[in-house]
């Protein structure tokens, strides 16, 4: 069977990818990457004999962006090997045929929170900021709110681009903050007053 985690929400995709491959105990797995695949790997994988861990399961991250030369030869070996699972995580959403499809769409309330970042909206702002919080990973709204301002920097903003530079330094340095556990008081807190100087 082919398991097929994707979707615009990468973090819970790739949760449940990870989660899907750690439930399986006494399991010879190979992970590979697109960067690192290739098609002589996965034969030797799937047609080698095991004394010990008779499952097997291929867990592959990207593989719809392999090129289509050994994309094609490794779907062959595949094909050919029907007993063993396949997990496959994309970064994009798919639309595949024939697979057992896990699609992790991002909920439209993000990009209508990003689209709130305007000046003088605080208000508005603030009402789905708070709700994005309750419903979305913290890291994954970050990782939105970060790609927003970045892409006004090099194109049009409303805001003043000094102040959009010092916002954006000031939430990478949040990131890394929170990632190394260096933050004094709470993450959302933290980011909650990052917009109240941007947006007032």
């Amino acid at each position: 069977m082919i398991y097929i985690f994707h979707g615009d929400d990468q973090f819970a995709s790739r949760t449940e990818f990870n989660s899907s491959i750690d439930k399986n105990i006494n399991t010879d797995i190979l992970r590979l990457d697109s960067k690192n695949i290739n098609p002589d790997l996965v034969n030797g994988f799937l047609n080698s004999q095991s004394l010990f861990t008779p499952k097997k399961i291929l867990a592959i991250t990207n593989f719809f962006s392999i090129s289509k030369p050994i994309l094609d030869k490794i779907i062959k070996i595949i094909k050919d090997n029907d007993s063993v699972d396949v997990l496959i995580w994309q970064d994009k959403s798919l639309n595949p045929t024939q697979a057992k499809i896990n699609n992790f769409p991002l909920d439209k309330i993000i990009f209508s929170c990003l689209n709130q970042i305007r000046p003088k909206n605080l208000v508005r702002f603030m009402t789905l900021f708070k709700q994005v919080l309750i419903k979305e990973p913290f890291e994954l709204f970050l990782f939105f709110i970060k790609n927003n301002l970045r892409k006004q920097l090099t194109s049009y903003s409303a805001f003043d681009k000094k102040v959009l530079q010092k916002t954006y330094l000031q939430l990478i340095e949040l990131d890394f903050q929170n990632k190394t556990g260096q933050l004094s008081i709470p993450k959302e807190i933290a980011l909650e007053r990052i917009h109240l100087n941007l947006i007032k």
